[in-house]
């Protein structure tokens, strides 16, 4: 009887352990799966695999350095990190290069669509050529912000011009749901994706040539 009562307790014990190391093990996974995620239980852009990250500001910002040409960035903004190696890092590969050329190009032809409203493919409606009393559909506003990017560079106009009062008004005129962007985002994430669209549709089309030349006039 004694020894049926040892072998019980045990049996009993090694249960309690097991149940005890399965419930660490799951408790390590999913510190595991959050390791990657960052403020708020996101996870982080991919994008980051490039850049060395600092400590975060009290605003939640990482600064953040190119582990290709070195170059920093005081806030490590993903569309500022991603458009630095689809257009300007000179020792990123050219793998890469092209692979945010991409995924730029894919955020500037497919904007986001309206959760408010759907209708038929190609389907217009009045509002989309008049004031509305609410908020303009995301989709609306990215052409917008596109067109406003092409005049401002394509003219020549100074980036802080959009935060005139001038301008902004004319701008309200014209559609007074539209709120323009800041000189900052103008001329940062608004300016790299478009360059990001740009230097992907230039080197597809140099990928399709056929006995292509280059030179410079003389």
């Amino acid at each position: 009887m004694a020894t049926s009562a040892s072998s019980g307790s045990g049996s009993g014990s090694s249960s309690g352990s097991s149940s005890s190391s399965t419930s660490s093990n799951n408790n390590n996974k999913g510190k595991d799966k959050r390791k990657d995620k960052g403020k708020g239980g996101r996870r982080q852009d991919e994008v980051w695999v490039h850049f060395t990250q600092s400590e975060r500001d009290s605003h939640g910002h990482a600064s953040a350095i190119c582990n290709f040409c070195q170059e920093s960035f005081s806030r490590g903004e993903i569309t500022a990190l991603q458009g630095h190696i689809a257009n300007h890092c000179m020792e990123a590969p050219i793998n890469l290069v092209r692979q945010y050329q991409t995924v730029l190009e894919v955020k500037q032809t497919n904007p986001i669509p309206s959760k408010k409203r759907k209708g038929l493919e190609g389907q217009t409606y009045l509002d989309d050529f008049h004031d509305t009393a609410g908020p303009l559909p995301q989709g609306r506003v990215d052409r917008i912000d596109r067109a406003l990017v092409k005049f401002f560079v394509c003219c020549g106009v100074s980036f802080r011009v959009v935060e005139s009062p001038f301008f902004i008004d004319l701008l309200k005129e014209l559609n007074s749901a539209y709120n323009p962007p800041s000189r900052d985002i103008l001329s940062n994430r608004l300016l790299e994706n478009e360059l990001g669209y740009v230097n992907s549709r230039v080197s597809k089309e140099l990928d399709s040539m056929d006995n292509l030349t280059i030179g410079t006039l003389i």
